[in-house]
């Protein structure tokens, strides 16, 4: 009886805020005369969608959760998305290849910043943005001046891109390699130490340096990944710098609030997973009323979705009273 009310609790938080979102929309959507899902296109661009936010919310949550905002993410993100196109494209490995190289070009300039971080200890915003400008001007070597960056006749990394098999595994390797990583290493146990105690757990023998440049890198390896998804989806990238690289991991902003009330239901990852499913919906519904509503522009949405954000913000800090006013009422 009890275990199984604990069990019907659990579930029903978990899967609560993706079927408020997957409501919601779909009746917005009506609303303005078309659906949530109007084709397997839709579902196309749903998976898309959803393993770029997940991959980017994965990766800052890392860092965000120890109370670094890192400001290079967006330029991280970019500069594996180009490099590991120009190594797809190249070799002519594909978009396997590209990703994996994008991977491993997130790692390595996430390890950098990282290893800044605790050498210069300065604040992580700080070294966040200059090195989005450092990166933001490599960018511009490696691709001559910021000309584009495309596969040519290759669609094969646009399908790859809208390919929902493909983007499904992709966002089970990540949550995969999330879940093993923070729960079942020494690193894991000691990041949880390191959030819930800095002193203490330094006290007891953590290195935290190391700790901190682990973090940087493995979330570079997600951003790297979440690079190549985007250039991808695209079929290519024209880079633009001068810290326009910074807004694309505001993206993840919203799935990681949804995630905090989530995550007292489950583990951090599976939160963070219901939270870009939850805001996925969100982006496909906005897509599909922007494309028969002319009044529903990109910069609307924004309005939009920062209204849903400072909605969920002032819920989450408010969150006591309202349940200490609820058990007062019962």
């Amino acid at each position: 009886g009890v275990l199984k009310m604990k069990y019907i609790k659990k579930t029903l938080g978990i899967v609560a805020i993706p079927v408020i979102c997957l409501l919601i929309m779909s009746a917005v959507c009506r609303f303005s005369g078309t659906a949530l899902f109007t084709g397997f296109s839709t579902v196309q661009l749903y998976f898309r969608g959803l393993a770029y936010v997940l991959l980017l919310s994965l990766g800052v949550s890392i860092n965000l959760h120890t109370g670094r905002f890192d400001f290079s993410t967006g330029a991280v993100m970019l500069i594996g998305g180009i490099v590991g196109a120009k190594i797809g494209y190249m070799s002519g490995g594909g978009p396997v290849a590209m990703i994996l190289s994008a991977a491993v070009v997130g790692a390595v300039t996430g390890g950098v910043v990282g290893l800044l971080y605790v050498l210069l200890r300065l604040p992580p915003m700080i070294i966040g943005l200059g090195m989005t400008l450092i990166i933001e001007g490599i960018i511009a070597i490696i691709t001559d001046g910021c000309k584009p960056v495309g596969f040519g006749a290759d669609d094969s990394y646009y399908r790859f891109a809208v390919n929902p098999t493909a983007m499904i595994i992709i966002c089970a390797a990540a949550l995969l390699l999330m879940i093993t990583f923070f729960h079942f290493t020494k690193f894991g146990y000691d990041y949880r130490a390191l959030q819930t105690g800095q002193g203490i757990a330094v006290n007891a023998g953590v290195n935290e340096k190391a700790n901190a440049v682990i973090c940087y890198t493995v979330a570079g390896l997600l951003f790297g990944a979440a690079g190549a998804i985007s250039v991808c989806s695209t079929n290519g990238v024209t880079p633009t710098i001068n810290f326009s690289t910074i807004a694309s991991m505001f993206a993840c902003f919203l799935p990681l609030f949804f995630s905090q009330f989530i995550n007292k239901f489950c583990n951090k990852q599976i939160a963070v997973l219901m939270g870009c499913v939850a805001y996925e919906f969100i982006q496909i519904g906005f897509g599909q009323i922007s494309s028969v509503k002319a009044f529903f522009t990109s910069d609307v949405y924004k309005v939009v979705e920062a209204a849903v954000l400072v909605l969920f913000l002032i819920y989450m800090n408010n969150e006591d009273l309202i349940l200490r006013k609820r058990k007062n009422y019962a």
